[in-house]
């Protein structure tokens, strides 16, 4: 689990198992050096269908709730199952501002599966309405596999109507894949353009592992341009620390403007370090460097961003 930039994942199998809760808690360092609770994060559940995610924030030495997370399976058999998430988002203060319930059901097919969600979510008098619908039809098996999605959401006339289409091919093998996504939205015209290009190519070697991702998106004159470019390399030392390094780049660095056509340069450079501990805890620290406005070709000291702790289950 990487507590700071991977989305909080469970993993729904066996109707029986307990599911063993875990707890996250984020420190960041105040304008003194001195260190204070940022958010926490805590997953429960009576048994591996049923899983409760709560985040919260800390204000003034008060925790609020940030947002809660219910997942449960509905349905499972030999050809899929069906799964719900039931997702509460809080405001500043604490009080619940909106509900959002995701239904996926997912069927095995002859030589992939298909995976339909349905998205609802309230309006402002608390009602329930369906606000997205995807459908995403993946053939292929290992690391050589194409899925399609198509999104579809409401009109105003009140019918559903697609507005988006993604499509995903990965090919290679363990060891090296590359990864192609294509996003097409809905141009004023009524067709499909390509908006969104996201390419990957990623390695993995007995200590190492490596992901180079780059980032297409619309230019001055339309067409796709490289915008930006993600470059991360993990490695697992002998004591089963894990120190990742993460170099993000773009056509400027924050602060100075951005000319079309420049070159890809760094603009923040990220440590993110993972030990366990001898309690069985797992600890994360996240430090970045960045350059300045004045000097943007040369990154400036490394200064610890936050520190985060997880107890229980954290794999």
């Amino acid at each position: 689990m990487r507590f700071l930039y991977l989305s909080l994942g469970v993993t729904l199998a066996g109707a029986v198992a307990l599911a063993q809760p875990s707890t996250t808690t984020t420190y960041i360092s105040d304008i003194n050096g001195g260190r204070e609770e940022a958010s926490s994060v805590q997953t429960s559940g009576q048994s591996s269908d049923h899983t409760r995610t709560e985040r919260w924030q800390s204000i003034n030495g008060r925790s609020v709730p940030l947002e809660q997370v219910e997942e449960r399976v509905i349905q499972e058999g030999p050809a899929g199952k069906v799964t719900e998430r039931l997702v509460k988002k809080f405001s500043p203060t604490g009080e619940l501002a909106s509900t959002e319930r995701l239904v996926t059901e997912e069927r095995k097919t002859t030589g992939g599966s298909t995976m339909h969600q349905t998205v609802f979510r309230s309006d402002i008098n608390g009602s329930m309405r369906q606000e997205e619908q995807r459908t995403t039809e993946t053939r292929g098996t290992g690391p050589n596999t194409t899925s399609e999605t198509t999104i579809a959401r409401p009109t105003l006339n009140g019918g559903l109507e697609t507005v988006e289409k993604r499509s995903v091919v990965t090919t290679g093998t363990d060891a090296a894949q590359r990864s192609n996504e294509i996003v097409y939205r809905l141009s004023p015209n009524g067709g499909m353009v390509e908006a969104l290009r996201q390419v990957t190519v990623s390695t993995k070697q007995k200590n190492q592992s490596t992901a180079n991702t780059s980032f297409y998106e619309p230019g001055v004159s339309g067409s796709l341009e490289l915008a930006r470019q993600s470059e991360s390399t993990t490695t697992k030392a002998p004591d089963g620390r894990e120190t990742t390094e993460v170099n993000l780049y773009a056509r400027a660095v924050d602060g100075r403007v951005q000319e079309n056509g420049a070159p890809q340069q760094i603009k923040e450079q990220q440590i993110i370090q993972r030990r366990k501990n001898s309690d069985g805890s797992v600890t994360e620290t996240l430090s970045v460097r960045r350059p300045s406005i004045s000097d943007p070709g040369l990154l400036g000291d490394l200064q610890k961003i936050s520190e985060t702790r997880c107890t229980g289950k954290c794999d």
